[in-house]
């Protein structure tokens, strides 16, 4: 590739933030929110104009789960706050403690219209559909309540890297580039670009996209397509996966799979309209304003969490999950997913923390994301506080704290 050598130049500093969190999608929105909450100076940039990432803009506006279906909740603190949240607004919908783990076939075939039943055999997850306008409302409330200064419309650009310490964040905006000089950083861009810029081991891979997208005035009886939201005549397809993988860190393949994916959108709601009668009148409301890619980088840290581990406890557990297609499989997400001896001031959470491919399709989901949100902006806070790097967090202090938050730790 030709190159071009950029002089040398001063940068200003933005500021100095005890931490500062890198995309706000809903892991980063759960660790800023804990980062803030424990007393620190919180930073939470995110280059959209929009919070909640996939969850919102993404329109994937489902918990994908918070049980380990077996009828045992393993998800809670942040992500059961904002379900409570959503649901004192109306705006969420989930199925009673009662029905958990049930095989009723109509209770089954309820829930399934709402997308909240995956895999085999079925049967009724502690899952949720959301609005998500309402999530973009609880999270900005939560962030204002933590104090977390929000940054939209900035873009991360790169890291300065002395003694094994990210010293600088540099970032672009319409004000040009600047530096932010963070004590501790948390990585929630879901494409790993703060682990990559600073050197880490990483794997990474192509996948197919989806575009989801909503419909109005789809009539009541049966239809073969679509998810039931919260508001009458409204259905959300989740369109896709395209048959041509993306790269999801290469800005030319992301333009051509977004325009190929408009068009085949497009042409499936044409089919509706025509093959289905509930769809005959519907309308286009919304084409989700991102794919949906849940896979890009993958960090390769301290500990690499790999299917054998199902079941397994760790000293160090600070999170779990469950499978959103598989009954009674329960992971338990050590802190050394989180850490990469690349940084000593960097902690990843979301979907590129360190798993194998066959972990990330359980860790990649919302409510495990803002899991390991909310333990990487604990213990960011922790380090911060301490002015300690962030592998020397005294963990069962952290695991403690965690719980004392309202999360699932483990035993």
């Amino acid at each position: 590739m030709e190159t071009w050598t950029e002089p040398a130049r001063e940068v200003p500093v933005a500021g100095r933030p005890d931490v500062l969190v890198v995309g706000a999608g809903a892991a980063g929105v759960a660790a800023a929110v804990a980062a803030g909450r424990h007393g620190c100076e919180t930073w939470l940039i995110e280059r959209s104009s929009a919070i909640g990432g996939l969850a919102t803009a993404g329109l994937i506006n489902l918990l994908l789960t918070l049980d380990d279906g077996a009828g045992n909740q393993v998800v809670a603190g942040l992500c059961q706050e904002f379900v409570d949240r959503l649901a004192a607004l109306g705006r969420a919908r989930f199925p009673p403690r009662e029905q958990w783990n049930r095989e009723d076939p109509d209770l089954v075939a309820h829930w399934r219209r709402f997308g909240l039943v995956w895999g085999a055999p079925e049967s009724v997850r502690y899952s949720v559909a959301f609005d998500p306008e309402a999530f973009v409302d609880v999270a900005i409330d939560a962030l204002r309540g933590a104090r977390v200064r929000l940054r939209m419309h900035c873009w991360f650009a790169g890291v300065a890297l002395a003694d094994g310490v990210v010293r600088a964040v540099f970032v672009e905006s319409k004000r040009g580039r600047e530096a932010i000089l963070p004590g501790v950083v948390v990585d929630a861009s879901g494409d790993g670009d703060v682990f990559v810029a600073a050197g880490a081991r990483f794997e990474h891979v192509t996948i197919p996209p989806h575009l989801w997208f909503r419909v109005g005035g789809v009539t009541d009886g049966p239809r073969g397509a679509g998810f039931d939201t919260l508001d009458r005549g409204r259905v959300l397809v989740p369109w896709g996966p395209h048959p041509d993988r993306v790269d999801a860190c290469d800005p030319d393949d992301m333009t051509r799979a977004e325009l190929a994916c408009r068009v085949a959108a497009r042409e499936e709601l044409d089919r509706l309209r025509r093959a289905e009668e509930a769809f005959a009148g519907a309308w286009l409301d919304d084409y989700a304003r991102m794919l949906g890619i849940t896979e890009s980088r993958r960090l390769v840290g301290d500990h690499v969490l790999a299917k054998e581990d199902a079941g397994v406890r760790f000293p160090d557990t600070i999170a779990r999950t469950g499978h959103w297609t598989r009954r009674d499989v329960v992971f338990e997400i050590p802190y050394r997913c989180l850490t990469t001896p690349a940084a000593a001031n960097l902690l990843v959470a979301g979907r590129c923390i360190s798993t194998t491919r066959y972990v990330h399709q359980a860790t990649k989901e919302i409510p495990a994301a803002m899991a390991t949100g909310e333990a990487a902006g604990t213990a960011a806070a922790i380090a911060a506080a301490a002015g300690a790097a962030v592998r020397e967090v005294d963990v069962a202090g952290l695991r403690r704290t965690l719980r004392a938050a309202g999360a699932d730790v483990g035993g």
